[in-house]
């Protein structure tokens, strides 16, 4: 009996394990931390061989005993262990351990894990734009992405900045790279709220840049403003201000040293005894002003943002100010579960006032103005009116204040979408979008207050600009897991169109000869209108194997109206690829290396930019007679410029996740140069764009981040960047031997472009110092004829250049507690600057007042110094010329800050979810040997063949600031 019980528990027993080992039917879905679904994910039995991998969605269903233990694992994430208890639903949620690698990146039409991306791609987030005195958000990423040059073509308020990511590929079409704002298409973004920004994405190489085609031949930036998310409603205030002021001054001639030189010149009239300092009348301090509110949250199947938005930057130099007024918005709504639409809009007012500068004095420029007027003089005169400078000139303040020159300007981006998902893999996606840009200029000269306006005898001029770019979009997209394959395909249907329109109203001479009022003269002009079109075609296709294998491909077709028929189409492919190796079997297990992967791309983009919208058209103008003149032949043969780029490059993640590693090497061709060409003299034109020559640009760069020390109240971290890029014209056509650029007032160019030099590559004699016989400047013989300075233009070689040998940054972020300590550092380094200001400042050819390094001039003969003679009215000492070429490198402490968060226990007082304040150094510090006010500004733009000349160019000044970041 006893040993039948004991049989019948032993078939019970076994009875139940045979039941429990056939396994249930588990599901589930494997999220992220900030709850977002986690495709490719290794859901395994724990001591089996059985397993699957989420899908799109991050879910997975598999079929286990109810007393397994499910392993889930994934690149990037660490590896969690869960009891299914019997189950049937287990749900996971993976820790990041390593929130660098596995950050979403925007990409083109879409976005990326940054662990699996096979191109140059880098971005930069919200917290390295925000509390920050900047009125261009692109100024946020000077110094902090790798392989994009930023430089500040002037330090006046609202003024323009200058970014050239790997190099500048074109010579007289545009540099400057397309923008795309939350999806929409602009060739400006300096109008968006720097707090309004999420991230900032760079699409450096032509494979990442070629789903944009011919627009995406000077890299692409893509910028993602801040979206609400579900929850509860959201308030947000930022507020700052601040002071400014320059960080240094010209040492000019006082009184008593200005009259010697004078004399010594032959003047005999100074003006008067007093010693003014110009500079301190003309630079005084800056104000910035900055308030934002926003509003953020969710509801049922939607979510919404709105800020509100406004910004006052007063410059140094008065009477210039800036002042900017922005609104955004952008939601999404669920209609059901099949359908979602989503709208953004982003409007920006602007209203500036303007001092002229980036020129001499006698061209009205300020700056300049401030360093030469004689020192004898006084703001006005008895009569009230601005004293006039011997010459004929205006002093700083008449030329700052003897004019109005305003400036108005409204912006609007807007967007609307639908989005379709056809099934759980794809969906179709159609958007309209709209960019509208209009401007109003109006300048008045007063015809009595000013030597200038006096000459004129007034003028006034009112122009107006209006812009309204079209773009439709429709993107059907499919992203497909198969085990642990992972496809993704979109193709896509574009049509954009621009009209522009420019009306000018201007009128002068409003006093007669005598002073008496007279009817003014108006100068009757015709308004301009322009109008161009594209139509696109898109595709891309990527592929996945475990996250090990990665391969992606774009393919765009885009029709411009730029060019005639038969040559409007251009199209652009791309390939890339990327082996993570510390997936295979030789590195997994290493206790070094927690990330490697090596990627190579190739690509074809274009450029239609900068070459106007009719250049391929014959063209005629209207005369005086109401008769027509031929002022464009006719070039059906215009096409694309084509840019192909091939990179490879190499990310590393080690110890623990505490070292990041990136670097790239790259290769970049452009044909087919679109360059205004000189027609020949017979025909009586002027230039024409034709597709002749080429260029080169190739470098390496790499990003280095580190986790220096990681305890409980404190934390150190550092980010370094550095990228090298080497220019080079390879061709200029059969036709063209050499181009000319950045005149200087009454002298040679200072920049010639050939074949074998870089864009930027400065052109004149050989300085060879003062002969201490006769006090000239010598010159170098280059040719050896005898002959040197003007009377042989020959003797002209090249002096230098604007290139830098590299560039780089380098951030660290200290905390302690509540403390937050950044700062960052900013540097250029082997580039040079022609400083024509300084031909003003030391030629001594008129009563200029002049640096004090002509104290050291040549008097005397015998005596030995690098300054020649005083020698009125002949440039001759002062030819463009190296004397002028001066070391442009510097090293920046661009931003320093020191913040406190208030903790939790505060804030629980005070209602609130967050309250920082913080101070903020801006420009704190520059080291450099650049003699002029400012090492980085540029009268041309640093993305111009015409770069590296600073001619009385405004410069940029320090800041100081106060602000509070608040959250409710």
């Amino acid at each position: 009996m006893k040993k039948n019980f004991t049989l019948f528990m032993l078939c019970l027993l076994c009875g139940i394990s045979v039941a429990m080992a056939q396994g249930i039917t588990i599901k589930g879905q494997v999220k992220d931390q900030k709850g977002l679904p986690l495709p490719g994910v290794s859901v395994t039995v724990k001591g089996s061989n059985q397993g699957v991998v989420t899908n799109n969605d991050g879910a997975y269903i598999l079929s286990a005993p109810g007393t397994a233990t499910l392993v889930f694992s994934y690149i990037g994430f660490n590896t969690i262990e869960i009891p299914v208890n019997n189950r049937k639903n287990v749900p996971a949620v993976l820790a990041d351990n390593n929130q660098q690698l596995n950050e979403v990146i925007v990409v083109g039409y879409g976005t990326q894990v940054k662990k699996d991306l096979t191109t140059a791609v880098v971005s930069v987030s919200a917290k390295d734009i925000q509390n920050q005195p900047i009125t261009n958000p692109l100024q946020a990423l000077q110094g902090k992405a790798a392989g994009v040059q930023v430089s500040s073509q002037s330090g006046k308020p609202g003024s323009d900045i200058s970014i050239s990511i790997r190099g500048n590929t074109s010579i007289t079409g545009s540099n400057s790279p397309l923008y795309v704002i939350d999806g929409i298409t602009s060739r400006d973004a300096s109008f968006i709220n720097p707090n309004d920004i999420e991230s900032l994405t760079v699409l450096k190489d032509a494979s990442a840049a070629a789903i944009y085609g011919s627009s995406g031949a000077n890299g692409v930036i893509l910028i993602t403003t801040k979206k609400g998310t579900a929850g509860k409603l959201k308030i947000g205030f930022n507020a700052f201000t601040g002071i400014s002021n320059f960080r240094k001054k010209e040492d000019v001639l006082n009184s008593t040293q200005y009259i010697a030189l004078m004399k010594e010149e032959g003047y005999t009239s100074f003006g008067g005894t007093q010693n003014m300092d110009w500079q301190d009348e003309t630079f005084g301090t800056g104000r910035q002003n900055n308030y934002q509110l926003s509003i953020a949250g969710g509801t049922k199947g939607g979510q919404y943002y709105f800020s509100s938005g406004y910004q006052q930057d007063k410059g140094v130099v008065a009477p210039a100010v800036l002042d900017r007024y922005t609104a955004n918005f952008s939601g999404t709504q669920a209609v059901t579960k099949w359908l979602k639409f989503s709208a953004t809009g982003a409007i920006t007012a602007n209203n500036s006032v303007d001092v002229p500068d980036n020129a001499g004095i006698t061209k009205g420029g300020v700056i300049l103005g401030a360093l030469t007027t004689p020192p004898t003089l006084t703001i006005k005169d008895p009569n009230g009116q601005y004293t006039p400078v011997p010459g004929g000139y205006d002093n700083p303040i008449a030329n700052a204040f003897g004019s109005t020159n305003e400036n108005r300007g409204m912006k609007f981006i807007g967007a609307f979408a639908g989005e379709v998902k056809i099934t759980n893999d794809l969906s179709f996606r159609s958007s309209i979008s709209t960019n509208v840009n209009k401007g109003y200029y109006n300048y008045f000269l007063d015809p009595y207050a000013t030597v200038y306006g006096r000459s004129q005898r007034g003028e006034y001029d009112n122009n107006k600009t209006d812009q309204h770019i079209m773009l439709n979009e429709n993107i059907l997209s499919y992203n497909k897991t198969v085990g642990k394959n992972v496809f993704g395909a979109i193709g896509g249907y574009t049509i954009q169109e621009s009209k522009y329109k420019y009306t000018n109203f201007s009128e002068s001479r409003f006093i007669d000869t005598d002073g008496g009022a007279i009817d003014p003269s108006i100068a009757l002009t015709v308004p301009v209108h322009s109008e161009w079109s594209k139509q696109s075609y898109l595709a891309r296709f990527t592929y996945a194997y475990d996250s090990k294998y990665l391969f992606s491909s774009n393919f765009r077709a885009d029709g411009s109206s730029r060019f005639a028929p038969g040559h409007r189409f251009g199209y652009f492919p791309s390939l890339s690829a990327g082996w993570r190796l510390s997936s295979e079997d030789f590195l997994k297990d290493s206790k070094t290396i927690n990330d490697l992967k090596i990627r190579g791309s190739w690509g074809k983009v274009g450029n239609d930019e900068g070459i106007g919208d009719y250049s391929y058209l014959k063209l005629y103008q209207i005369t005086a007679q109401n008769s027509y003149n031929l002022s464009q032949p006719a070039n059906d043969q215009l096409s694309w410029e084509k840019t192909t780029q091939t990179n490879l490059g190499v990310d590393l993640t080690m110890f623990n996740n505490r070292v990041t590693f990136t670097a790239d090497a790259y290769i970049k061709k452009t044909n087919d140069l679109l360059v205004n060409v000189q027609l020949p003299p017979s025909t009586g034109l002027g230039t024409q764009a034709l597709n002749v020559g080429s260029m080169q640009n190739k470098g390496f760069e790499f990003v280095l981040s580190t986790k220096n020390f990681q305890k409980d109240k404190f934390t150190w971290t550092t980010d370094l960047n550095f990228s090298l890029n080497r220019n080079k014209v390879t061709s200029l056509g059969n036709a063209t031997s050499s181009l000319d650029f950045g005149s200087i007032y009454e002298r040679d160019n200072a920049i010639k472009v050939v074949v074998g030099k870089p864009l930027g590559s400065f052109y004149g004699y050989v300085f060879t110092g003062v002969n201490p016989q006769t006090g000239a400047a010598t010159y170098k013989d280059t040719n050896g004829n005898g002959v040197t300075g003007s009377a042989d233009p020959a003797d002209r070689q090249f002096i230098g250049s604007a290139q830098p040998s590299f560039t780089y940054g380098v951030n660290n972020n200290l905390t302690y507690g509540n403390w937050g300590v950044s700062l960052f550092f900013q540097g250029v380094q082997g580039s040079e600057m022609f400083n024509a200001t300084k031909i003003d400042l030391e030629s001594m050819t008129d009563s200029k007042n002049q640096s004090t390094a002509v104290l050291n001039r040549w008097e005397t003969p015998g005596q030995i110094t690098d300054i020649p003679k005083a020698s009125v009215a002949s440039s001759e000492n002062s030819l463009t010329s190296s004397r002028f070429v001066e070391n442009s490198s510097y090293l920046r402490l661009k931003t320093a800050t020191i913040s406190y968060n208030f903790g939790k226990a505060v804030l629980g007082r005070m209602k609130m979810d967050k309250l920082t304040i913080f101070a903020t150094g801006y420009n704190v510090l520059t080291f450099t040997k650049y003699s002029g006010l400012d090492p980085e500004v540029s009268q041309n733009g640093s993305n111009t063949p015409a770069m590296g000349i600073d001619y009385g160019t405004y410069p940029q000044s320090r800041s100081f600031l106060l602000g509070v970041n608040v959250g409710f």
